[in-house]
């Protein structure tokens, strides 16, 4: 009775301990309730003690039905808590997972992966937020994309869209902020970069995207793209104002043998 007394004390033992693991992971969570887990962290170091005195009792007295009563209560004990900071550390976790890919969704354009525009607006409302900022914004449209999708039908279209993004985003400086408006307009925000050296960056964009694209067709497609290109504050004080700015650089861009154009006051739409 003894032996078994402090066997079942012992696998109770091991669940507390093994409990600590998934508490202790609990506990490092961002923005979660810590000091709850904190606690539970202390008490369960608390039942570990209790666990070790009972322990060492049985060792040193002869043991009777009560003591493997007890002993059976710990075991218990011990795996109940250990079951309960698994799952609670796997169904938190799992939530997490949940409510990033949730927000992903709300914020990324799902052809593409590209922020969207809501994403676009919250990150670029943070640039005009911060007290000393400059930066380029470039407004892109793709040449003749309607042609693409009437010709080879939308699926080609979106294959295209999907391309085109990749490719912008191998070229585009580290700490630029790219999106999809919609449909085959982009955005790109160029943070400290006056209008004149983003006209490098939007060089290199115009000269990828002229790359050959393969199509499911076995065609090939090229694709151009006009750029607008207007620097905050200078163009404009706001999103809004700024964004406008670069809409008609883009609509001049258009018109213009090098497909790109920086805002200036005398343009008009």
């Amino acid at each position: 009775m003894d032996i078994l007394a402090i066997v079942l004390v012992i696998i109770g033992l091991l669940g507390l301990i093994a409990s600590l693991v998934p508490t202790h992971q609990l506990c490092n969570i961002p923005d979660h309730h810590h000091n709850g887990w904190l606690i539970l962290i202390s008490m369960i170091l608390m039942f570990i003690f209790g666990y070790l005195g009972f322990l060492w009792t049985l060792f040193t007295h002869q043991g009777d039905t009560l003591d493997l009563i007890i002993a059976i209560i710990f075991c218990g004990g011990g795996g109940f808590v250990y079951l309960v900071t698994k799952m609670s550390r796997e169904t938190i976790f799992e939530l997490k997972q949940t409510i990033r890919e949730k927000h992903y969704q709300a914020h990324h354009d799902p052809l593409t992966g590209l922020p969207n525009r809501n994403q676009f607006y919250e990150d670029i409302d943070k640039l005009i937020a911060t007290e000393g900022q400059m930066f380029s914004f470039l407004m892109m449209d793709l040449d003749d994309f309607k042609m693409i999708n009437d010709t080879y039908g939308h699926a080609e279209g979106d294959h295209v869209l999907q391309v085109v993004a990749e490719r912008i985003i191998k070229v585009i400086p580290q700490g630029a902020i790219t999106a999809r408006l919609g449909g085959d307009e982009l955005a790109l925000v160029l943070p400290y970069t006056l209008a004149e050296d983003a006209v490098t960056i939007a060089r290199v964009i115009q000269n990828e995207l002229l790359k050959e694209i393969s199509s499911e067709n076995h065609c090939i497609i090229i694709i151009g793209v006009s750029i607008g290109i207007a620097q905050y504050p200078k163009d404009g004080d706001g999103r809004k104002s700024i964004m406008k700015s670069a809409d008609i650089a883009m609509y001049h861009a258009k018109k213009s043998a090098e497909h790109y154009q920086i805002y200036a006051t005398q343009l008009t739409r």
